[in-house]
C-alpha cells in the first residue's frame, strides 16, 4: 500500500513541475525597425532600382535611337536609382507588334513605362490597363485618344510643319522662283497616323495660306520606306516639270527625297524640307540637296520621359501635357552651338 502511495506522490510531483515550467514567462522578441512594417515589394525602401521600360516606334530609325540615348542618359544621371530597358518594333508600320511588346512589358509589372506609340488608338487599351494597375505611363511624340495617361511630351507637329512651309516660301523668294501656279507635294511615311496627318495638314495649310494659287498634288505614302520615297519623288518630278517643292514628313522620307533630287540634279529647281534629323539628312543639307529639316528633341524627350516617370512613381506632381519646341535647321544655322546639340545629342 505504501509503495502505491509513493508512486502516486511522485507522479503528482512531476505534473506540478511540468505545469510550472510551461507558465514561466518567455523572453520578448526585440523589434527590428529595419525589417518591421516593410513591404518587401516596396522599392522606395529597398536597394532595388526602379524598372522603367522605354518603347519606341521603330528600331530602324536613327531618330528613335536618339530617344533611347536620352533615356539611357537619364538612367546614368540617376546613379543606379533606375534600370531602363528598351524595346520597339522594326518599323513604324508594325503597329500590332508594338502593341504586343507593350502588353508583354505590362505583364512584367515594371515601375513605369515611356512609350512613343505608333498609333493613336491601338495601344490605348494596354495603356489604360497599365494605368489601372498603378503603372505610370509617359507618352511621347503621338497623342493618344485617351486622357488616361500620366504625362505627354511632344512637338506641335502641325505648327512645326508650318514652319517648314514658311521657310520654303522664303527660299523660293531668295532663288527668284515665282510659286504662283506651280506645284508642291507632301511625301508621307504612313497614312492614317495622327502625327503624320498633323504634319501633312500643317504644311499644306500654311503653304496654301502663303501662296493662294499654288497647286498641292495629292499626298503620296511610302510605307516608311526610303526606296519607295525615292521612287515617288523621282516619278513626281518627271511627271511635273513645274514642281518646285517637296516636303517629307520624317527622316526616311527626307533621305529618299534627297537622293531623288540629287540623282535628278534638281537641287536648284526643287526646294525640299523634311522632318527629324539623321546623318544622311544632315549630309544632304551640307550638299545643298535638302534646304532644311524640322528638328525636334528626341534626346530630351527620352531623358525627360524617364525623369517624369520617376517623379510620378515617387508621388511628385507631373505636368500633364508638355509641348517640346522644334527648330528649322539649315546650312545657315547648323553650326550654331544650340543647333549642334540637337543634331548630335549626347556628345
Amino acid at each position: 500500500m505504501r509503495r502505491k502511495l509513493l508512486v502516486l506522490l511522485l507522479a503528482l510531483t512531476m505534473v506540478i513541475g511540468l505545469v510550472a515550467c510551461s507558465s514561466e514567462p518567455q523572453a520578448p522578441v526585440a523589434n527590428n525597425p529595419e525589417t518591421d512594417n516593410v513591404d518587401e515589394g516596396d522599392k522606395s525602401v529597398s536597394d532595388e532600382p526602379l524598372e522603367i521600360s522605354v518603347i519606341i516606334k521603330a528600331t530602324d530609325s536613327d531618330y528613335w535611337q536618339t530617344l533611347l540615348l536620352g533615356a539611357k542618359a537619364a538612367e546614368a544621371d540617376l546613379n543606379g536609382k533606375v534600370k531602363v530597358t528598351t524595346d520597339g518594333p522594326p518599323s513604324e508600320i508594325d503597329i500590332e507588334e508594338q502593341v504586343s511588346i507593350l502588353e508583354n512589358v505590362i505583364s512584367t509589372n515594371p515601375d513605369g513605362i515611356v512609350i512613343a506609340s505608333s498609333s493613336v488608338d491601338a495601344t490605348v487599351p494596354a495603356v489604360e490597363d497599365a494605368m489601372g494597375k498603378g503603372i505610370p505611363v509617359i507618352t511621347v511624340d503621338n497623342k493618344l485618344t485617351t486622357d488616361n495617361y500620366t504625362s505627354f511630351l511632344a512637338t506641335n507637329h502641325s505648327l512645326a510643319a508650318g514652319m517648314a512651309a514658311e521657310a520654303m516660301v522664303k527660299d523660293w523668294e531668295a532663288k527668284g522662283i515665282d510659286p504662283s501656279g506651280k506645284k508642291v507635294i507632301v511625301i508621307s511615311s504612313v497614312a492614317g497616323t495622327k502625327v503624320n496627318t498633323d504634319r501633312t495638314e500643317g504644311f499644306i495649310g500654311k503653304i496654301t495660306e502663303l501662296v493662294s494659287d499654288i497647286t498641292v498634288l495629292e499626298t503620296q505614302y511610302a510605307d516608311n520606306d526610303i526606296s519607295k520615297a525615292l521612287s515617288i519623288a523621282e516619278n513626281t518630278m518627271a511627271a511635273n516639270p513645274d514642281l518646285i517643292g517637296i516636303f517629307g514628313d520624317n527622316n526616311h522620307m527626307g533621305v529618299g527625297v534627297a537622293k531623288a533630287i540629287e540623282e535628278a540634279g534638281k537641287q536648284d529647281e526643287v526646294v525640299a524640307y523634311a522632318f527629324d534629323a539623321d546623318p544622311d539628312e544632315i549630309e544632304a543639307i551640307k550638299n545643298g540637296v535638302l534646304r532644311g529639316i524640322v528638328v525636334q528633341d528626341p534626346f530630351g524627350m527620352g531623358y525627360n520621359g524617364v525623369m517624369a516617370a520617376v517623379d510620378a512613381i515617387e508621388g511628385k506632381q507631373v505636368e500633364k501635357d508638355v509641348i517640346v519646341d522644334a527648330t528649322i535647321v539649315t546650312l545657315d544655322n547648323m553650326e550654331e552651338k544650340d543647333v549642334q546639340k540637337l543634331l548630335y545629342p549626347g556628345l
